[in-house]
């Protein structure tokens, strides 16, 4: 039978506390059959253990230790011929180990190393001979020391073997079960030595002699102190436990903080044929050292605990233990090992069931619905945590020096929307620390208080959370404009674009003004795809195009929509298609200007022209005033007189002469024209003559 529930309700009227029923069944249950299992480490210093042992942790042994001298057990790993007689769940400690430690491995069990890292497993001697197998430190040879050695030769990789025992779990097992037995009433009266009741079973006067009568067919239960178990001298069972009538003895160190220097008693009327149904459970303590006395008949079970062996007398039965030391390797005769005695194979083989000396509390549900906010439909996977108020202060407190209670662990909603617990009356809140996907955290996100009285706890007491949906992001989708070319439909680079947002309820686009529509994003330029593109929220939207591609006109109007994003068609998006026209080729032409001497036509240099072009639809140059013509370029005659206007577009041009060379005067009038440059005359070459002045006379502006 395993650890079943150690507090249940029983039958009664709602509020009624009665005594609950405590199923242990056997407590050992899960130990494989190892007479020893520690959880951690373990040292065997001296002398034997007859039966199989398991060590969570690492080993550590003294100079002739035996392990299984009368049976290796009945644990027989996966795939191997012989049963494991060691289990080592970490590696050997070879340097805590003594120096010359031999742990022997007897009846052709094997042994089972969690970690080998530091070892050598060998099964050939120095002569390459088949031998039995010994454990070695990494490197050492075949009999050196510290060494594990069996009588059997087994394979290597069935010596390398972890995760055969699960040692973190089944000792939180075993403290569940040691915590429920501690709960167990007192059945068993001492009685003196005259077998007549003590006057206060509470206290036992050192030196005494202790006598106990059991009940047959049930589980006994003794109950002491640590104080109290020291006290006695001698204890005598009037009866022999048996299967069907064990005895538990519940030893509480509370007193001591959980410490227990153990002389043990001597123990008459019993021996090693009732120590399978003798269980002494030390479910506070931590430190236990039997210092010195009489064979322990019976199953030590301390899953807290540090069991220190002083003792050379025997324990016959299990040991169960957080850490042991079966003998210190130092201080005992001629500065070795302790003799801690020999550890007797008698496993405990009784199920053991009691009734709780605690009365049990009134329990009832508390529980929290999580639901929709609209709809009241129930949501799964919000977290929430149970409360208990316990602070006397108002509503729920968390953190701070002095909060509130936390109740079990957080739970999450099922497909239903409920989390519950089972809890003693009081006064409960529900947190809830993370919402739904999909859903906002409520503010403030707890619920209660809920008082579960003795009146309501059959039926509970229950809440209903609300949630509302987080709120969608807007649908989005995608605005483009593809720039191509009016005349191919070919794609566009280098145009410029900027997205814009109808936001001012005014049809078309407004970039400017007191309430212009918004700007969408930074300018985009089209890339050899000739596409621009946002991904944007539904709306409507216009692309303006700021620049065209080089070649090509700015369209008028250069504003493409609008385009109006909705949730149907934000999916496939919506598009523009802007096409540009290439810029017509201007026709153009050249002036070619030549200076010369009036009278010898010889060419003159340093003479200076401005060109100006019609363009104010006035016949003759005007240079000046309102609207004057428009100056299409400057220049200077060089060594060959002559100066070019090229290229020049179309039109109507006038010469204006604004400086003479040197020695020559100018013209009365400087303007010469017009030249018509078109499709008939594209080059026009133009001579002006300029007169000499007095000899040594003239200053280039026609003064003589």
């Amino acid at each position: 039978m395993g650890l079943l529930t150690a507090f249940v309700l029983t039958g009664g009227p709602a509020g009624a506390a009665v005594l609950a029923p405590v199923d242990i069944g056997n407590p050992v249950a899960g130990s494989n059959g190892f007479g020893v299992v520690t959880e951690s480490n373990a040292t065997f210093g001296s002398t034997e253990s007859e039966g199989p042992v398991a060590v969570g942790g690492n080993l550590t042994f003294g100079s002739n230790y035996n392990v299984a001298l009368n049976t290796p057990g009945t644990f027989t790993a996966p795939g191997d011929d012989q049963p494991t007689a060691l289990l080592v769940g970490g590696g050997v400690d070879y340097a805590g180990s003594s120096p010359s430690g031999v742990l022997q491995v007897l009846q052709n069990g094997y042994a089972k190393i969690g970690d080998t890292s530091a070892s050598d497993v060998l099964i050939e001697d120095q002569n390459g001979a088949s031998v039995d197998t010994q454990v070695v430190a990494d490197g050492a040879g075949y009999n050196s020391t510290p060494r594990v050695q069996l009588t059997v030769q087994q394979p290597v990789a069935s010596v390398e073997q972890s995760g055969l025992m699960d040692f973190t779990a089944l000792f939180s097992t075993y403290r569940d079960r040691a915590d429920s037995m501690a709960t167990c009433a007192a059945t068993v009266i001492l009685l003196d030595g005259n077998g007549v009741p003590l006057p206060d079973q509470n206290t036992i006067p050192p030196g005494s002699d202790i006598e106990i009568e059991l009940t047959s067919g049930q589980t006994n239960v003794l109950r002491l102190t640590g104080e109290q178990l020291n006290n006695i001298d001698e204890l005598t069972f009037q009866d022999e436990p048996t299967a069907d009538t064990p005895l538990l003895i519940n030893v509480d160190t509370t007193g001591s903080a959980g410490v227990l220097t153990w002389n043990t008693p001597t123990l008459a009327g019993v021996s090693g044929d009732q120590a399978p149904y003798i269980l002494w459970n030390f479910a506070d303590a931590t430190d236990i050292t039997i210092e010195e006395g009489d064979t322990v008949e019976g199953t030590i079970y301390a899953p807290r605990a540090k069991l220190t062996d002083l003792d050379p007398a025997n324990i016959e039965g299990d040991i169960i233990t957080h850490e042991l030391v079966a003998g210190p390797l130092s201080g005992g005769s001629g500065g070795g090992a302790v003799n801690a005695g020999e550890i007797h194979y008698f496993p405990f083989d009784a199920d053991l069931r009691c009734d709780s000396d605690t009365p049990t509390p009134v329990t009832g549900s508390v529980s929290v619905d999580k639901v929709d906010a609209e709809t009241d439909a129930p949501l799964a996977g919000a977290e929430f945590q149970l409360w208990r108020e316990t602070n006397d202060e108002a509503g729920l407190q968390t953190d701070g020096t002095n909060p509130d209670t936390e109740v079990g662990d957080p739970c999450t909603t099922g497909a239903d929307g409920e989390c519950a617990e089972t809890v003693p009356t009081g006064t409960y809140y529900w947190q809830e620390t993370a919402a739904p996907t999909g859903y906002d955290l409520p503010d403030p996100a707890v619920f209660g208080p809920l008082t579960l009285t003795e009146d309501n706890a059959d039926a509970g007491v229950s809440i209903t959370a609300e949630n509302t949906r987080t709120p969608q992001p807007p649908t989005q989708g995608s605005v483009s404009v593809d720039k191509v070319d009016a005349d191919t439909d070919a794609p566009l680079a280098g145009a410029e674009f900027q997205l814009w947002r109808e936001t001012n309820d005014q049809a078309g686009l407004q970039t400017d003004g007191t309430n212009p529509d918004t700007q969408v994003g930074d300018p985009c330029t089209t890339g050899a795809d000739g596409e621009c593109a946002e991904t944007v929220p539904t709306g409507t939207y216009y692309w303006q195009e700021t620049a065209a591609p080089n070649g090509y006109d700015l369209p008028n109007p250069a504003v493409f929509g609008p385009l109006t994003l909705t949730e149907d068609n934000a999916d496939a998006g919506v598009s523009v298609t802007a096409r540009n026209t290439k810029t017509p080729d201007v026709p153009d032409g050249s002036l070619h200007l030549k200076k010369a001497d009036a009278k010898s036509g010889q060419a003159l240099a340093g003479a200076e022209f401005e060109l100006w072009k019609e363009s104010n639809g006035r016949a003759g140059l005007q240079t000046n005033g309102a609207d004057p013509d428009t100056l299409a370029g400057e220049c200077t005659t060089n060594l060959r007189g002559a100066c070019d206007f090229d290229p020049l577009a179309y039109g109507t041009y006038y010469l204006r002469e604004t400086a003479v060379p040197n020695g020559y005067v100018m013209p009365g009038n400087p303007v010469t024209g017009p030249y018509v440059i078109n499709g008939t005359d594209d080059d026009i070459t133009v001579t002006v003559k300029n007169k000499r002045g007095h000899e040594g006379y003239g200053d280039g502006y026609g003064n003589p």
